[in-house]
Formats: structure tokens, sequence, C-alpha cells
């Protein structure tokens, strides 16, 4: 059997993954139940860097499954001790972990047979015993943008703003609407990011990969809001801005149609309804 003990992907990885793999590699070696072990994720898609994860996905004979599924935690503590592990909530025998040195293994099992259906597309053979590879389908091609997506966050943008003057004007809830300045930005992020598809493969946690230079500085010169009322009133207008104009260009640049009037009846709506300042009190 061949094995690739020496994975060129993984010295994108902190030198402490390097036992970690190693000590994954003997204990899957010495499991007859485990016929293939594989990297995926960014390891996988040629776009790990320091702060990815150690993703590999397991091929277990049929057979043997339902006992690894009912017995991961004590395969990983012949691996590593942990600090955490937690099973995916939708996939028995499947987990992620934190060690005791905060390195992250995350794990993938499936039985052997139902590889031909794996939704798991992206990933780097260590050792096959079986053959098993050949029966892992092609990644899927990368679609261009969602435009019934790119439609649903802008409505969710907007319908969100239209709430923040009842938070601060009738309940003064800084709180929720420092909250609500967040999911705003992230809208905002979403709508670049969807519209810059297709996009090359990589891992979750890489966020500013997915935007262009000038989405970048867009994102970065959004303000932080305090929990104070101009601060949070200028974050609000500055995000509301960037949306109106580049999310906006964006959107209509890759196809998409901008809901005008859910737009200007909520500007409406703001600039009556959330001042920069509110005026001062009336003199007794």
């Amino acid at each position: 059997m061949d094995v690739d003990r020496n994975p060129a992907p993984l010295a994108a990885l902190p030198a402490s993954y390097r036992p970690l793999f190693d000590r994954l590699l003997s204990v899957c070696e010495h499991d007859d139940r485990i016929r293939a072990l594989w990297l995926s994720g960014s390891l996988a898609k040629g776009t790990a860097d320091g702060g990815s994860d150690l993703d590999v996905i397991v091929a277990v004979r049929d057979d043997d499954y339902e006992d690894f599924a009912a017995h991961w935690r004590q395969w990983l503590a012949a691996i590593t001790p942990t600090l955490l592990a937690r099973e995916l909530p939708f996939a028995r025998g499947c987990f992620y972990s934190t060690t005791t040195g905060c390195e992250r293994l995350d794990v993938i099992s499936e039985p052997a047979s139902e590889l031909p259906r794996s939704r798991h597309r992206y990933r780097r053979v260590i050792f096959d015993r079986d053959g098993l590879t050949a029966a892992v389908p092609a990644p899927d091609p990368s679609p261009g943008p969602d435009l019934g997506r790119l439609r649903w966050i802008v409505e969710e943008f907007f319908r969100i703003e239209a709430i923040t003057p009842f938070m601060l004007n009738q309940r003064s809830d800084y709180l929720v609407v420092v909250a609500g300045v967040q999911d705003l930005q992230r809208m905002l992020y979403n709508v670049f990011v969807e519209c810059n598809q297709p996009q090359p493969p990589m891992g979750v946690k890489q966020w500013s990969a997915r935007l262009t230079a000038a989405q970048r500085e867009i994102l970065t010169a959004l303000p932080v809001a305090r929990p104070e009322r101009d601060s949070i009133v200028a974050a609000l207008r500055a995000v509301i801005a960037a949306m109106r104009t580049a999310g906006r260009a964006a959107v209509t640049a890759c196809g998409g149609s901008w809901p005008s009037e859910l737009d200007d009846g909520v500007q409406r709506f703001v600039e009556q309804n959330l001042p920069l300042r509110r005026p001062p009190a009336p003199a007794h």
C-alpha cells in the first residue's frame, strides 16, 4: 500500500500539526477498518495557510461503520488528548476537535460504499487500500452568482435597516443596534462575495481572499459602532451608503435587479427618524 507520509500541503500548517498528523496516520494504518485516508478542506484544495485546520476524511469498511460511529471518541483518544470534541449533529461518526495544544483536527467518516454519493469532492490521498478514490465524484464546477440569493440579502438588509430607528428611539437598546450594524456589514460582505462568483475553491475561514481589493477597502473603512447613539448612527449611515452605491453597482453588474421601491421607501423612513444627533430638549 502506497502511503504519503509527507504530504506537501501539511507544510502550510504550524509545526505542531506534524506530530498530530503522524499520530493520526499511525492509528489509521493500524486500524483495518479504515480503508482510506484523505486530506480535505483547504489542505486538499491547495489553499491552506497557517490558520487552516487539519481536515481529513476516512473511509470505513461498511460492516464496521456503526461500531466506528458509536465509538469515535475512543478512536480519537488513541490519536490525541483533546480539550473539546463534538460530533457533527447531522453526521454520525464525524466530528471536530481541539487538542490540548489547541490544534484543530476535523474528521469526516464515510462508509466505503457511500463514496460515489459523497458531497466531499475535494480530497488528497494519504493512503487508499482498495482504490476507493476512483469512486469519489469530481468536484462540481463553481456556479456563477445566485441572483435569487442576492435579492434576498439586499431585501433583508433594508428590512433590518428599517427596524433600527425603533430600537434607538423607542427602546434605546444600543447593544442590539450595534449587533444590527454588524449584521448589515456582514450582508454587504455577502453581496460582494456572491457577485464575485464563481470563486476558486478555498477554506471557509478565508474571507478577504473572496473580495476584490476595492471591496476590501470599502469594508475595512466602515466604522465600528460603539454602544453610543452618535457612533451607532455614523456606522449605520456608512454601511447604508456603501450598500446603496458599491453594493448596488456590484449587484447590477452581475445581472441582478435592485429593489428600488424598497430602497427608496426605507431611506425616506430612516432619514425622517434617524437624525445624526437628537434635537436639543426644549427649555423649560
